[in-house]
């Protein structure tokens, strides 16, 4: 068992002596793949090991939008447990980690602060398009995946001083979003903090090979919510008074 506990830590540590100069320039190309080009590690320096960026937006004319500054630091003791284990420090905050394992990969205490647009970047629906402004701050307590794409954990997030496009005068308010994640699916539960133009309660579920689940309140707004409304239809939203309701 020592023996081949040791051959383990040899060939994990040779490896990475191996691909130590490996630029880091290769995380924007991952980066890139796997959001499908929506955002991108700009002003990359150093290695895969260590090094630094900065994380980007792209929008529909392919310009680059800014975010997080982003360093990362390699642990060599994480090769003691067969894994691969990093440092992440967004923008100067505290560090998260991120753990590459045979199982898959592990983020853990992560912290980020992003405009809204850009965590909606990747949901299609016509709702993420219409202009979201604003501070979302984000917290990853823990969240793991495997190799086969299946994941848990908890993320959390509240939405400050909201804004939308269509309607550049008015204050939104403020929202905490909490996504439980399973093997089974996610649900998310968003809760109105300070709601003015818009209030949203209730809880939504997303299962793989099955429809949007949603129990929604949505009120604020009267030219808001008729905007909303038309783009929520197929969700089964209807009209009570000066509110919406979704069940589905």
């Amino acid at each position: 068992m020592k023996f081949a506990t040791s051959a383990a830590i040899f060939a994990a540590g040779l490896g990475a002596l191996l691909v130590a100069s490996t630029p880091a320039v290769l995380l924007d190309t991952a980066l890139d793949h796997v959001s499908t080009g929506r955002f991108r590690l700009a002003l990359v320096e150093g290695s895969l090991w260590n090094g630094q960026g900065r994380l980007a937006s792209v929008d529909s004319s392919e310009s680059l939008t800014p975010l997080s500054r982003l360093r990362w630091a390699f642990d060599p003791l994480s090769l003691a447990g067969a894994s691969l284990r990093w440092q992440l420090q967004i923008d100067g905050a505290a560090p998260a980690t991120l753990e590459i394992s045979l199982g898959g990969l592990a983020l853990h205490d992560l912290a980020a602060q992003l405009p809204p647009t850009a965590a909606l970047a990747a949901f299609p629906h016509a709702i993420a398009r219409v202009g979201w402004r604003g501070v979302l701050d984000l917290r990853i307590p823990a969240l793991s995946c495997t190799w086969s794409g299946l994941c848990e954990g908890r993320i959390q997030a509240e939405w400050r001083a909201g804004g939308v496009d269509i309607l550049p005068g008015q204050a939104l308010g403020d929202h905490r979003i909490e996504a439980t994640i399973g093997t089974s699916g996610t649900m998310l539960e968003i809760t109105a903090l300070r709601g003015l133009a818009l209030v949203v309660n209730g809880t939504i579920g997303l299962h793989a090979g099955r429809r949007l689940q949603a129990d929604l309140d949505i009120g604020g707004d009267t030219q808001l919510l008729d905007r909303l409304r038309g783009m929520l239809d197929e969700f089964g939203s209807i009209q009570d008074g000066l509110r919406l309701r979704i069940r589905s």
